[in-house]
C-alpha cells in the first residue's frame, strides 16, 4: 500500500524502463519483419500484422515515455514501487501454461483462452463465465483472422478442427 499523499503509479524511472523495452520490442519486430518472405499473392501478406503489432507497441513506447516525463516533474522521489509479485506470477505461469498446452495438442483457441483468463486474474479479475467468454471470442477471432484472412497456420487442437 502506497502512503496517503504520494503519487499513484510506478515512478517515473520505472515508466521509462518500460517505454525503453516497449520500443526494443518493435524494433526487434521489425527487424523481423525483413526476414520474412514476399507475399506472393496482392494483398495482405505474412508481415501485415507484425507491422500493425510493432507500430502499436512503438505507440505504447512513446506513451509511456510521454508519462515518465510528466511524472517526473511531480514529486515521485517519495513514492516507493513495491511491483506486484503475485500478479507477476500469475501472468507468468499463464505464459508458461500457454507454452505447454500448445506443446501437448490443446491448440491454440484453448491455450489463447488460458493466458487470457490467468493474465486477467494476474490484473485483478475474477476468473469466472464473463472474462472465459471474452477470452474465447478473442481467441476465436484472433485464429480466424490469422488462417482464413492471412492463410497462416496455428497450432491446431481439437477446437480448431471444428473451423476446418
Amino acid at each position: 500500500m502506497s502512503e496517503p499523499g504520494a503519487p499513484a503509479g510506478p515512478r517515473w524511472q520505472t515508466q521509462c524502463g518500460i517505454g525503453v523495452a516497449l520500443l526494443l520490442t518493435a524494433a526487434a519486430l521489425w527487424f523481423d519483419i525483413r526476414n520474412l518472405p514476399v507475399s506472393p499473392a496482392v494483398g495482405v501478406g505474412p508481415s501485415a500484422a507484425l507491422k500493425l503489432v510493432g507500430a502499436i507497441v512503438a505507440i505504447l513506447g512513446l506513451c509511456h515515455f510521454i508519462g515518465a516525463w510528466r511524472a517526473r516533474k511531480v514529486r515521485h522521489s517519495q513514492a516507493v514501487d513495491h511491483g506486484n509479485r503475485a500478479s507477476l506470477a500469475i501472468v507468468l505461469a499463464a505464459l508458461v501454461g500457454q507454452i505447454l498446452l500448445l506443446e501437448v495438442g490443446a491448440g491454440f483457441i484453448f491455450s489463447s483462452l488460458w493466458l487470457f483468463a490467468l493474465t486477467a486474474r494476474g490484473f485483478g479479475e475474477r476468473v469466472g463465465p464473463k472474462s472465459v467468454a471474452i477470452g474465447a471470442t478473442l481467441a476465436i477471432l484472433v485464429y480466424l483472422f490469422f488462417t482464413k484472412a492471412l492463410s497462416l497456420a496455428l497450432p491446431a487442437g481439437p477446437l480448431e478442427r471444428l473451423f476446418g
